[in-house]
């Protein structure tokens, strides 16, 4: 065999504990940027819409979304970010969104973060918000204490 966990006459670690009577690690996380943005690396939580899919209908998640193709529908999920080249058009309640493609549509979340190659259409009701120099937007900012207690009945109907 290649691999072993640990050979019999392999020596102890300093603190006296041979290397198999040692904790597994924590996963690896992104350290979040200065807007408290949680873009980390949770296995098992998080979906992504890869970059040749287009896809039509509602999406719901207790994790965490990547668009990274095109999506004609409501989104639900605790973070969302829209990628470069992706887009959607549609309702998006979410805790957390990052924006660096383009939006059509509502959207409900604690915090919006525009970066530069945002291309946004949307209604955005939020309860932190931040742009960055480049970023474009038509519609309306509307501040609300509880941004996802909005009526949530004024999601779009998805792309037919």
């Amino acid at each position: 065999m290649m691999f072993h966990s640990r050979r019999a006459d392999a020596p102890a670690l300093s603190a006296g504990k041979p290397v198999d009577d040692i904790a597994p690690r924590a996963p690896f996380t992104a350290p979040a940027s200065t807007f408290g943005l949680q873009e980390k690396a949770r296995t098992g939580h998080h979906s992504i819409v890869d970059e040749h899919l287009n896809m039509k209908g509602d999406l719901e998640s207790d994790g965490d979304i990547l668009v990274k193709g095109k999506v004609f529908g409501n989104i639900k999920c605790k973070l969302l970010i829209i990628d470069t080249d992706a887009s959607v058009e549609g309702g998006v309640i979410a805790e957390e969104v990052i924006i660096r493609g383009t939006t059509k549509g509502t959207i409900n979340a604690t915090r919006v973060k525009l970066e530069k190659t945002a291309n946004v259409d949307s209604e955005i009701c939020h309860q932190t918000f931040a742009a960055e120099e480049g970023a474009r937007i038509t519609g309306a900012l509307r501040f609300a204490e509880e941004p996802l207690e909005e009526d949530v009945g004024r999601l779009n109907s998805h792309a037919a």
